[in-house]
């Protein structure tokens, strides 16, 4: 009469494991749906990401090899606990964005491909040197290459 009774027991909870998994399976794949389409569409209204930019002062380097660069860049920070401390660091990062540029060529400089991997670069930089937050892209709103 045991042998029965176990049995049962041991189906009844094969079938609870069963379903508890394919529930915590179900709201798991929900909720991951739900923050990928919230990421998807949540965008920043032109106002909204103009008040989370740090725009840096015209700076003028040496490249490589002979030449010069003179620019304007415009941060963008994704918080605004993230702009504050892009607004304390700004001497770090000038610096930081001052020693990769020295890095470039003016020839490098001088097509799309060479500015996107300069913006890349920075991105990187700036990003290793914040505690919290980050920049999500990064603006030039003057490049002059000499």
């Amino acid at each position: 009469m045991k042998s029965p009774v176990r049995v049962m027991l041991v189906i009844i909870l094969i079938i609870l494991v069963v379903a508890g998994g394919a529930v915590a399976t179900a709201m798991y794949l929900k909720h991951h749906r739900h923050l990928a389409a919230t990421t998807a569409t949540h965008q920043l209204s032109a106002k909204d990401a103009a008040a989370l930019q740090v725009t840096l002062p015209q700076m003028t380097t040496n490249l490589q090899t002979s030449g010069l660069i003179q620019f304007t860049l415009t941060l963008q920070a994704d918080k605004k606990s993230t702009k504050n401390e892009l607004s304390l660091m700004q001497n770090q990062i000038e610096d930081s964005i001052n020693q990769i540029m020295r890095q470039y060529t003016s020839d490098e400089l001088r097509n799309d491909k060479g500015l996107n991997s300069l913006k890349q670069t920075i991105l990187k930089s700036v990003n290793g040197m914040l505690q919290t937050g980050s920049v999500t892209n990064i603006y030039f709103s003057q490049v002059l290459v000499q």
